[in-house]
């Protein structure tokens, strides 16, 4: 498969991985679980898509930036359809002491977050400032739900 078609349908779905976890993080901070919630099968079905280019990047031989940026992702895709599709962890959980899987949930999404932001930047500098702009976004949007959450916990 010819490395650019494989470049430019990484950069679509990375957006929209980045745009729906900013709404995800929205809906949380507005304590609309249910419609977070369907958000879910949106983010597990991305698994499919990444883990096919990513196979792909492999086949062909790509570079490892290519190779490297892209798996990480992957990684927290399982990881998130483990954590939330599969053990059921609730979306608006909110511990006072956090287990280590949603420490190691907060890191694969920060680290992916970045290589992703990456690969766009080995595909062009427009694309690598665009994918990154939505992750940026989507951070700031983990803060607003983290501003939510201390006011409404402030306030109880």
């Amino acid at each position: 498969m010819d490395q650019t078609l494989i470049d430019v349908s990484i950069v679509p779905f990375s957006l929209i991985f980045n745009f729906t976890i900013l709404i995800m993080f929205v809906l949380r901070g507005q304590e609309r679980t249910r419609t977070e919630a369907k958000l879910s099968p949106v983010t597990n079905a991305l698994l499919i898509p990444f883990s096919l280019l990513w196979a792909l990047n492999v086949l062909n031989g790509s570079d490892a930036g290519r190779i490297i940026t892209s798996f990480p992702f992957i990684i927290f895709l399982a990881f998130d359809l483990w954590y939330r599709t599969i053990k059921r962890e609730k979306p608006y959980h909110h511990p006072d002491r956090w287990p280590l899987s949603l420490y190691a949930y907060l890191i694969l999404y920060e680290l992916s977050g970045i290589m992703l932001s990456g690969y766009a930047f080995i595909v062009s500098r427009l694309d690598g400032y665009v994918v990154l702009a939505s992750y940026i976004g989507s951070i700031a949007a983990y803060g607003y739900y983290q501003y939510k959450y201390n006011t409404h916990k402030k306030a109880s």
